[in-house]
């Protein structure tokens, strides 16, 4: 009868632990009606074991009660052990519920949020992925990013190969996250980073660059990177990947044959502009002298008109009236400042001549 007991509480303990799982799912639901069902599940569980050790009390005797209880300690230890596992997702990370057993086995239909979580860990693990952005450089430096070459080229057009440091960042969606662990089966996010993501950038450069020729690739490319990104975003969206930024790290490196002839193509223009920067400052300066030249003239002719105008006025103001006036006015003016003395030099046969106007 013991023996029979005891297996019957093995058994009540066996079908506990996925009622307990159950429970312990319920509570950390997203939904506060799964929440109050866990909670209620675990209630009836606590119940259930109160009934069951007062029942063994009362049935058997004190060493009887001794010996089992050493047996439920060791079950209940066991139990507790495998059944109740508590952790805590952190802010910027989403964690996912993978299932070892039953129906539900795999990956949970939905993400555990931020927070603590309980749950069993002899049916049940958890793991965390990051949600937060995610930057990351593949370059031929092999002190920028990682320290390996992880330069990615491309063909273009007109059969260039083209080699380029490329710059992204990019996040997971939380509802997605389940999804992308099915597909990689891996919670290293860096390895998805430097791994697939990394290969499929390639494949869409590729594709997309046999569209554009070497030139729209080494001057205005921004088309040619939004068209990239753009079938980038629509390859990795099913799997909860978001682009957020994207483009060179650096300038693209085209053959060397080919840079050199962009380079001789550049500096023929700027000494073009070069040059005709220096014709237009030499017009200019031309241009300047003749105006100076014309303003010099258009002044002296001004003057020289100014001073012919002048004479005419003059001339038609002197008569002989005015002559005589003036001549009288320096004659007395001559008179005033004379001291009576005779000059004591004179010219050949000259005598002075002083007129003494009458009285």
């Amino acid at each position: 009868m013991t023996l029979l007991t005891i297996l019957g509480v093995v058994i009540a303990a066996l079908i506990s632990m996925p009622v307990l799982n159950l429970a312990f799912g319920w509570i950390s639901a997203p939904d506060n009606v799964l929440l109050t069902g866990g909670i209620a599940i675990l209630i009836a569980l606590i119940l259930m074991w109160y009934g069951i050790v007062i029942h063994l009390y009362r049935k058997f005797t004190k060493k009887q009660l001794g010996n089992l209880a050493v047996v439920a300690m060791i079950l209940a230890g066991a139990f507790y052990s495998s059944a109740c596992g508590v952790t805590t997702i952190k802010p910027g990370y989403v964690g996912i519920k993978v299932n070892a057993y039953g129906e539900d086995r795999g990956v949970s239909s939905y993400p555990v949020t931020t927070g603590r979580v309980t749950y069993n860990p002899f049916t049940t693990s958890i793991l965390e992925w990051p949600t937060f952005v995610q930057p990351a450089t593949w370059t031929a430096n092999l002190h920028e990013g990682n320290p390996v070459n992880e330069e990615i080229t491309f063909n273009t057009a007109d059969q260039m190969v083209v080699a380029a440091d490329i710059s992204i960042a990019y996040h997971l969606r939380a509802e997605k996250v389940p999804a992308f662990y099915v597909k990689f089966r891996n919670n290293d996010i860096s390895q998805f980073t430097h791994g697939f993501l990394r290969n499929m950038t390639r494949e869409k450069f590729d594709s997309v660059a046999g569209k554009y020729k070497i030139e729209s690739i080494m001057g205005d490319n921004a088309p040619f990177l939004k068209e990239v990104k753009t079938e980038l975003a629509k390859e990795v969206e099913s799997i909860g990947v978001e682009i957020d930024q994207f483009g060179f790290a650096n300038a693209p490196r085209p053959p060397k044959e080919v840079q050199d002839a962009i380079n001789a193509r550049t500096q023929a223009t700027q000494n073009a502009i070069t040059s005709e920067n220096q014709l237009r400052q030499a017009t200019a300066e031309a241009q300047k002298r003749v105006a100076s030249a014309e303003g010099d003239a258009r002044a002296r002719v001004a003057a020289a008109e100014g001073e012919a105008k002048a004479n005419r006025v003059i001339a038609d103001s002197v008569t002989d009236r005015v002559l005589e006036f003036r001549r009288l006015q320096i004659q007395q003016q001559a008179i005033a400042r004379w001291n009576g003395e005779m000059p004591h030099y004179t010219g050949s046969g000259a005598l002075p001549f002083i007129q003494i106007p009458s009285k």
